[in-house]
């Protein structure tokens, strides 16, 4: 795919003498070689690569002359001005950025959907002994329920019905997780969230295998319709917080766990005693939904989502880009389960960062992105 008149990298401008689909089926290649594909995340379709990408990146080959010159021109030209790339974007030795394996990645994957796997399992023993062996109840279980009886349990002793002192154990838990590794807990943790989330790459996948869903995908991305989503996204992420407030309030003032009407994680624990009720209904919904939006219900609902990220500010690890060594590939921000723009960050402190590591794990440049270790202080430089 590489074409004459094109060398050097290219971050802020596409190239003329390069089309947009060589562009990003060519993102990195060695220096003298004559490159190969690097397909999308997961090893998917590198169309799914294009969608939502503001910028291309790509290695070439050297051409004849030497390195760093452009074809037919004198050695030493500076390379890429033909093609309107800067002169001041990082060299690496040998003319080739240190790649991330993709068996990092995977390795990556296997670790924190092996640690879900485990405690959904025993979850699930929980239950099963619930409803055979008449077992304490895996609502004891759930940390958010901690905090809904913290009030009660401070102001008279005792807990909210349906609530554990365990409950407080893990609140406290999940407080500590949060402030020493931000959303960890949601990310490699929460069953629901790891249920959501196997829903969506489950129909990402089949998108990504049927060429006209395919297309029909990339249209609807560009489409005005989905202008209006990404507004409406931006809204409802205020829903954490009415939940948190609404859920907190209700459990001080009555006593009671008013959120567990609407939880869908309750439904989620009824399911093996089919009881039908309104949380039933948001779990179903919160099911469809997860088929087109990814974790649907921890962007826009959960109020122990909106807990830790408050706390995970103060968190002295975060996920830090290296704008010198970025490719601007927005790879990182495809690969964020819930939408964080990661590669215009310098170091990613929202709120609704899960932890799952998925932004590294997607990244193409060792030293673009990575795990750091920092103060919690605006524009603080952290230490990897």
């Amino acid at each position: 795919p590489n074409r004459p008149g094109c060398s050097g990298l290219h971050r802020n401008s596409i190239c003329p003498a390069r089309d947009v689909r060589a562009t990003t089926e060519t993102w990195l290649t060695g220096a003298g070689t004559s490159g190969t594909a690097r397909r999308g995340r997961d090893g998917t379709n590198p169309d799914t690569a294009v969608e939502g990408m503001g910028r291309q990146a790509s290695f070439v080959a050297n051409p004849p002359g030497g390195p760093g010159t452009e074809p037919g021109a004198a050695p030493g030209k500076d390379p890429g001005t033909a093609c309107g790339a800067d002169p001041g974007l990082p060299e690496f030795p040998g003319g080739t950025v240190p790649r991330r394996t993709a068996r990092w990645g995977r390795s990556l994957r296997w670790v924190r959907h092996g640690t879900q796997a485990l405690i959904a399992g025993f979850i699930v023993w929980q239950v099963v002994g619930h409803v055979t062996q008449g077992r304490p109840s895996a609502e004891g279980l759930c940390p958010f329920g901690g905090f809904e009886t913290l009030w009660t349990w401070v102001t008279t002793g005792r807990t909210v019905s349906h609530t554990h002192p365990a409950n407080l154990v893990l609140g406290l838990a999940v407080v500590t997780l949060a402030l020493i590794g931000r959303g960890f807990f949601c990310g490699w943790l929460c069953p629901l969230g790891a249920i959501q989330g196997g829903i969506h790459r489950a129909a990402t996948g089949v998108v990504d295998r049927i060429p006209p869903l395919r297309r029909l995908r990339r249209t609807f991305g560009r489409s005005t319709v989905a202008r209006w989503g990404h507004r409406l996204d931006r809204v409802l992420r205020w829903g954490r917080w009415a939940m948190l407030g609404w859920a907190l309030i209700g459990a001080g003032l009555t006593g009671t766990m008013v959120f567990r009407d609407v939880d869908p994680w309750i439904a989620l624990l009824s399911v093996v005693e089919f009881e039908f009720s309104l949380a039933f209904t948001v779990l179903l919904a919160t099911l469809v939904l997860s088929l087109f939006v990814h974790r649907p219900f921890c962007r826009y609902a959960c109020p122990l989502g909106a807990v830790q990220g408050v706390l995970g500010r103060l968190a002295p690890v975060s996920v830090e880009r290296d704008a010198a060594s970025c490719l601007g590939c927005d790879l990182c921000t495809q690969a964020c389960p819930v939408g964080i723009p990661v590669h215009i960050r310098s170091r990613v402190t929202d709120t609704s960062c899960l932890g799952c590591l998925e932004c590294v794990a997607a990244c193409p440049s060792v030293p673009a992105l990575g795990v750091s270790l920092a103060l919690p202080l605006p524009n603080g430089k952290g230490t990897r």
